[in-house]
């Protein structure tokens, strides 16, 4: 419980402190890529780096522009957020679901452990073509390809968090009549939050990455689709504005899962109480 205890009141001064300054934060993370943003353009004019290889941040925003002006991106980018969707959401359901059996049979965890592991170590890359193979060149092919990537990050991370509540507090509960139900939801559960949450993260993070590509290498629609087409075309600029496309996408998206970590947080710390 003493550790329980320390563990939250860091937890608490971490928030304050970063709850504190959060316009000089948004500020330097401005500055920062204003910085990044003019030594990159000053290199091509300098002479430094070739634009026909890298471009310019005046280039990409002409590009994206472009893409955005003539709507050629919106079809694309409904595709590939279908497949991340999709992915991302069997990853969380069927990753969480299999963390918890694994958790409550260890003989079962020990059996399926090494194949898990065997399963989780193949290149994903290399069986996209299998996958095309499998299940067609429309979104299936690319949601199995992504949702192979974030299940396994789901389950580990999820087993990982359950694994590892406090014993003592385990021990408590039970000495205070606490049914496994029970246990689950006020001690096991906002216990494993944090690694929860991570594993969330990550898990969205690899499923747009599978699901982009799965469309490079083979579609008929999506994000992937135009950065290959792209690239064929030797335009750097249209590449890594798709690219920027990409990411900012998948920064709204985990900001959003930092405001419901924020918000479950309060309820977390609340069932880690011994209940009763």
């Amino acid at each position: 419980m003493t550790n329980l205890a320390s563990s939250e009141a860091a937890l608490n001064s971490a928030t304050q402190k970063s709850d504190g300054r959060p316009g000089l934060i948004v500020v330097m993370r401005v500055l920062f890529l204003v910085l990044i943003l003019a030594i990159w353009q000053g290199a091509v004019a300098a002479g430094f780096a070739d634009a026909a290889f890298v471009s310019t941040p005046v280039g990409v925003a002409q590009s994206l522009w472009r893409l955005s002006a003539s709507g050629e991106i919106f079809p694309h980018l409904g595709t590939t957020l279908v497949e991340i969707a999709i992915a991302f959401v069997s990853s969380v359901i069927f990753g969480i679901a299999s963390a918890v059996v694994l958790d409550r049979n260890d003989w079962l965890n020990q059996i399926v452990s090494p194949f898990l592991t065997a399963l989780n170590s193949m290149p994903r890359i290399a069986l996209g073509p299998l996958f095309i193979l499998w299940f067609g060149i429309g979104i299936a092919s690319k949601v199995v390809l992504a949702f192979s990537l974030g299940y396994f990050i789901m389950l580990l991370s999820t087993l990982g968090g359950l694994k590892n509540v406090d014993r003592d507090l385990l021990l408590m509960s039970r000495l205070f009549g606490a049914s496994e139900l029970r246990l689950f939801r006020h001690v096991r559960l906002p216990w494993a939050f944090p690694s929860i949450f991570a594993g969330l993260k990550l898990t969205l993070i690899y499923c747009s990455g599978g699901a982009v590509i799965g469309e490079m290498i083979t579609a008929k629609s999506g994000l992937g689709l135009l950065v290959q087409t792209y690239s064929g075309r030797f335009d750097v600029a249209g590449v890594l504005a798709l690219i920027l496309v990409v990411a900012v996408m998948v920064m709204v998206l985990t900001s959003l899962m930092d405001l419901i970590e924020r918000r479950l947080l309060a309820w977390s710390k609340g069932s880690t109480d011994v209940p009763g």
